[in-house]
């Protein structure tokens, strides 16, 4: 509302030909350094996170290797432990049969040793009796004694047997034990392998994601970059045909001035000769204007003062000279609601005093303008930047830089200024010391 307002306050103002919003390249070059600058930390990023997906799917290749190992591992101590499992029950079973055969060897052996000595005890009491032969009986004792020697032999034999068998089974024991403990090891570590490759996976995936929603950004980027460049490929050659209708038009409002300037003295010349044919005094050189120099420029001191109370102590906010008074006439055929400050291209443009910018743009027939809202009903008006260093709703001290001059749409260079109260114009002269 506060920018529609200040438009239709100036409207009395203008008078210049109808002209389109200027073309800065400005503001879409930054933007296209922007997109640059985007476009760069997301390849890096990119690559980054390609490079650490490549570190972690070797990883995870690594794994299944490892995985593959501890698997065939695994199987080698299963056979393992199954071979020597079966070499224990077989072992134990031999030892188990071994000691039977022992316990039968020693029945045997002890029924044989009983038998033989009641047999020895019986043929001596029938040989004293019966007076049989004696050398029998001696060959009867000596076979059982053979015999109870072979069963001896037998048992220590077995007993050699047992012993052996008894270390065989202990050491398969042992070697059971340390097959399964090497197994639970194997276990554990096949459980950390999977459970880092899950975890790689997990990251692989991630990456993957981050990685294609960033190609797509960067892709959208590219858009980007593709059409500011057009953009500001069309800006500038606009700038340019703008920049030449303003050199004709200059010219052509130069040549005007000239021609006016001629015909000024054409009537005069005229004059001059009537009064000389009539005998009469020439009439006086009509004299110039005093130029008159504006050097002192608004500072911060008058920042944090009512606008009101600045009248009469209000200096201008540009240094140079006054070229077009309030209510003078100008070359259009129209008056200077305001003054216009000649001054050279890129001299600071100041804010007389504290407020908020209502206005900052393109403005018909004054080039880029800047509309100051002071309070208590007061604003200054700024027109012919060549540059702005504020925008709409920016809040200004006195003193502040707003811009620098340039030259409006007339080809004139420096800056017009205006100061309104309820949306009339006022001579800034007559607030300005």
């Amino acid at each position: 509302m506060k920018k529609l307002l200040c438009l239709t306050l100036l409207a009395g103002a203008v008078h210049a030909a109808p002209a389109s919003k200027p073309l800065d390249p400005a503001a879409p070059q930054q933007d296209l350094q922007s997109v640059r600058k985007a476009i760069t930390t997301l390849q890096q990023d990119i690559a980054q996170k390609e490079a650490a997906r490549q570190q972690t799917a070797s990883a995870i290749a690594q794994s299944e290797e490892a995985l593959e190992a501890t698997h065939e591992a695994l199987n080698a101590l299963e056979q393992k432990q199954g071979s020597s499992s079966n070499q224990l029950e077989q072992y134990q079973a031999e030892l188990l049969g071994i000691r039977m055969k022992v316990a039968e060897t020693r029945q045997r052996v002890g029924k044989l040793l009983a038998s033989t000595y009641k047999r020895g005890q019986h043929d001596a009491m029938n040989l004293m009796l019966n007076q049989g032969d004696p050398n029998q009986a001696s060959r009867d004792l000596t076979y059982y004694t053979h015999i109870s020697r072979a069963q001896q032999e037998l048992i220590a034999k077995l007993r050699d047997q047992e012993i052996q068998l008894q270390a065989i089974t202990e050491r398969l024991e042992d070697e059971l034990v340390r097959l399964g403990r090497m197994s639970a090891e194997k276990v554990q570590q096949k459980r950390r392998i999977e459970a880092a490759k899950n975890q790689r996976q997990v990251q692989v995936s991630q990456l993957d994601a981050s990685i294609r929603a960033q190609q797509t950004r960067l892709q959208q980027l590219k858009e980007d970059e593709k059409q500011l460049t057009v953009l500001i490929a069309r800006i500038n050659a606009e700038i340019e045909r703008r920049r030449q209708e303003a050199i004709k038009k200059a010219a052509a409002a130069k040549k005007a001035r000239e021609e006016a300037a001629r015909l000024a003295a054409e009537k005069r010349r005229q004059q001059v000769a009537e009064a000389k044919k009539q005998g009469k005094k020439p009439p006086p050189e009509p004299k110039a204007p005093p130029v008159e120099r504006v050097d002192e420029v608004v500072d911060g001191s008058a920042s944090g003062r009512a606008f009101k109370s600045l009248q009469g102590r209000m200096k201008l906010p540009v240094s140079g000279e006054i070229a077009g008074r309030f209510g003078a006439a100008r070359g259009e055929g129209n008056s200077w609601k305001g003054l216009y400050i000649r001054t050279a291209p890129g001299t600071p443009v100041r804010v007389v005093a504290d407020g908020t910018v209502v206005y900052a743009d393109w403005l018909r027939g004054f080039g880029n303008a800047m509309i100051i809202d002071h309070g208590g009903n007061y604003l200054t008006v700024y027109t012919g930047f060549s540059a702005m260093a504020r925008g709409n709703g920016a809040g200004v001290k006195a003193g502040d830089v707003l811009g620098t001059s340039g030259t409006m749409e007339s080809g004139e260079t420096g800056l017009y200024f205006e100061l309104r109260y309820l949306g009339r114009p006022i001579n800034p002269q007559s607030w300005a010391r």
